[in-house]
């Protein structure tokens, strides 16, 4: 047999082996997958369902005490909004275990309808409270009320003690798919290693093809892939070409030179302590960074930096990937004021929403609007006119420091702010000062007539994470504002 048949045929059997190998641990991984998405499907989701029902359970029998001690009407409200508020958890609870059940429904299904009886005692209870009858609401709350929430509960741990089982039983089955997949994977792990021991001499013969390949996918890597390897102080140690060109720098006159991660915006320190402080701790960074190129020009970049360990898992050094949006950022930014734009504005708010209201903060929206300002560029003309609006800008963004914080330019003399985390006291305070910083500017203004320089208006809208209000309802409240705010101008109303 010729040597390229030998190889062929060394290969093939080493393919088919190791085939046979991926095959069965897939399939044995599979079942042993399926039984531990079984656990967290099923038992463990109904047995957390129903300790959270038995939780809401006792809430709702706490509360009903609360409505039969209840000294007026608004500690009465109060109580049946809680007791309500509790039933509705528990509904969806069920509406968990009815979908993840593996038992006999028929065990759900009286549970269930014991669950939805109690309502009739608790309305009962509540409808003799509103007229008055408290003796007897006490009595059915501590007698009957008290008797079917014990009864409740017991069914309910009932659900949960199936649920306990049914776990024990795929974690058992998960033990025994683990030991078959074992013994499958030695046996097979054994004739792999005696084809590859046969044909080991014949990949040596390839390995000086690969050194090539390597070399020339280096290659790639250095002119096609923004990356750089960092030292544990951010010093650069080695650094590809395509970053190179990005940031408009020799290597030579990179390499052992401070990283500042290349953010070098006006925040470069804080940004760059923040960073070590998070891949010190083992952790990956991700986010965007901001650099100016010798010629002034701006560019962004996504960054990741990933810690790298040595035999003894300590950290040796740091790889940053970068990736550049600039193209993205400049179409999302004001020309004329370098801010975020209308496009910008309508992305970030409906995210930022979510995020202060799964947070649980107040969510702000500010609209901001130059007095006068046709007066100006009728006074003064527009090209002053372009050039008061980019130190109006420049002042706004000198506030905007916190992470959450935004500024967008959204049409002619109109800005606008969100922000989150501040009540409405906070939140005017701090728009005040943003009004003040803008009157400190003192651009003559002679057309006004509320202050001889230029002055902006502030409407603003807070919510709390409690109130059900989209983007547009908010962008309206908070025009409605800055409507009140220029009747007076130079002040700032918030709703």
């Amino acid at each position: 047999m010729s040597e390229s048949k030998r190889f062929s045929l060394g290969f093939s059997l080493i393919i088919i082996v190791v085939i046979c190998l991926g095959l069965n641990s897939q399939w044995q991984l599979s079942k042993i997958s399926q039984d531990t998405d079984n656990l967290y499907q099923h038992p463990f989701a109904v047995s957390n369902a129903a300790n959270n029902i038995n939780f809401h359970l006792v809430s709702m029998h706490r509360y009903m005490k609360d409505v039969v001690l209840a000294n007026n009407n608004e500690e009465l409200s109060y109580a049946v909004e809680q007791v309500t508020l509790h039933e509705e958890q528990a509904l969806k609870e069920f509406d968990t275990i009815f979908e993840r059940f593996l038992g006999d429904k028929s065990q759900l299904n009286r549970t269930f309808q014991t669950f939805i009886d109690w309502r009739e005692i608790r309305s009962e209870v509540i409808k003799l409270v509103r007229t008055k009858e408290n003796t007897l609401a006490i009595a059915i709350t501590k007698g009957k009320g008290a008797k079917h929430v014990t009864n409740l509960n017991g069914l309910v741990a009932e659900l949960v003690d199936f649920a306990f089982k049914k776990a024990k039983e795929f974690h058992s089955r998960s033990l025994i798919n683990k030991q078959q997949a074992m013994l499958t994977n030695i046996i097979f792990s054994f004739f792999v290693l005696i084809f590859v021991f046969v044909f080991a001499l014949y990949i040596r013969k390839n390995l000086a093809h690969a050194r090539k390949d390597i070399s020339y996918r280096t290659q790639l890597i250095d002119q096609n892939i923004m990356i750089a390897t960092l030292d544990k102080a951010a010093v650069i140690t080695d650094i590809s070409s395509a970053l190179c060109r990005f940031l408009g720098r020799k290597k030579e006159d990179l390499i052992g030179k401070p990283s500042h991660f290349f953010d070098n915006s006006n925040d470069y320190q804080q940004f760059e302590f923040d960073i070590l402080c998070t891949i010190q701790a083992g952790k990956k960074w991700q986010g965007e960074i901001k650099h100016f190129d010798h010629q002034g020009n701006i560019k962004w970049a996504n960054s990741t930096i990933l810690p790298s360990y040595d035999k003894n898992l300590n950290i040796k050094e740091f790889t940053n990937i970068l990736v550049s949006i600039t193209n993205k950022k400049l179409a999302g930014v004001d020309k004329l004021t370098s801010m975020l734009n209308r496009r910008r504005y309508d992305e970030s708010i409906i995210h930022e929403m979510r995020i202060a209201k799964r947070n649980g903060h107040n969510f702000c929206l500010a609209i901001l609007d130059v007095d006068f300002f046709k007066k100006y560029n009728d006074q003064y003309g527009h090209p002053q006119g372009d050039i008061v609006l980019q130190s109006i800008a420049e002042k706004i963004l000198s506030y905007i420091n916190r992470p959450n914080d935004y500024a967008f330019r959204i049409g002619g003399e109109e800005f606008a702010i969100i922000f989150s985390n501040l009540d409405k006291d906070m939140a005017e305070r701090y728009l005040n000062e943003i009004r003040q910083g803008i009157e400190s500017l003192k651009i003559l203004h002679s057309q006004s007539t509320v202050n001889k320089f230029v002055t902006m208006s502030f409407g603003a809208c807070v919510v709390n994470p409690d109130l059900i209000l989209d983007e547009n309802k908010l962008y309206i409240e908070a025009d409605k504002a800055l409507y009140m705010a220029k009747e007076k101008r130079n002040c700032v109303v918030v709703v």
